[in-house]
């Protein structure tokens, strides 16, 4: 069972959210805060695999939160749900270490989606927005070259699976063009995000974009 909480300031859209997940039997619900300090307090308490967290809140922006909540509780998945995807938003995201993101506009389909493809780690985004953003990340193709760089370290089969992360493709998807077990493809991920020292898929990608080792988007 998948555990979510959630941290938004409307009540009404609680209440909406809290009966889509009530109303399917992979999810729980653990509870709700409207504060960034009520969800701290939140995800201290409850650990949930995954947070969806609103950006605009009374006291503050729900960025601000993102490092504490990773640092409490790493295995927490964030997922902004918010209206707002401009580049300097999703940017920011990124470098913050969120999983994605799900828009408010959602239909209950996809909800559970984004819900469940986060949970297995997997970036949560259109494909069309993530191309849009890894075109913006600054290169410095320099940390190739360095003797003792971080990409020293990873391993062929661990470049294949980031340079097909950055191009949109789900863990299953990875798996069978690599001809190996969705749960090869796990550790390679996890092996990977620890290596780089950061804490999504998504973190991962836009690290490798910068640095030079992904060249898909020109």
């Amino acid at each position: 069972m998948i555990t979510v909480a959630i941290i938004e300031d409307h009540q009404i859209l609680i209440d909406a959210l809290e009966l889509m997940l009530q109303s399917n039997q992979e999810f729980q619900f653990v509870g709700a805060a409207c504060t960034l300090k009520g969800g701290y307090e939140l995800v201290r308490r409850c650990q949930p695999a995954i947070l969806l967290l609103d950006i605009r809140l009374p006291d503050g922006n729900g960025y601000d939160l993102v490092p504490e909540v990773l640092e409490v509780s790493p295995e927490t998945h964030v997922v902004v749900l918010t209206s707002y995807t401009d580049q300097e938003t999703v940017m920011r995201a990124v470098d913050l270490g969120i999983s994605g993101f799900l828009p408010k506009s959602s239909s209950l389909s996809e909800f559970f989606t984004c819900i469940r493809k986060a949970a297995q780690g997997e970036i949560v985004m259109p494909p069309a927005l993530l191309v849009g953003l890894l075109k913006r990340v600054p290169r410095d193709r320099s940390v190739i070259n360095q003797k003792d760089g971080v990409w020293n370290h990873l391993t062929s089969r661990e470049i294949e699976v980031l340079i097909r992360l950055a191009s949109g493709k789900s863990g299953e998807d990875i798996a069978d063009e690599l001809s190996i077990a969705p749960l090869t493809v796990r550790t390679h991920v996890r092996n990977l995000l620890s290596k780089l020292g950061v804490h999504s898929r998504l973190e991962a990608v836009a690290f490798g974009v910068k640095h030079g080792l992904i060249d898909a988007f020109g």
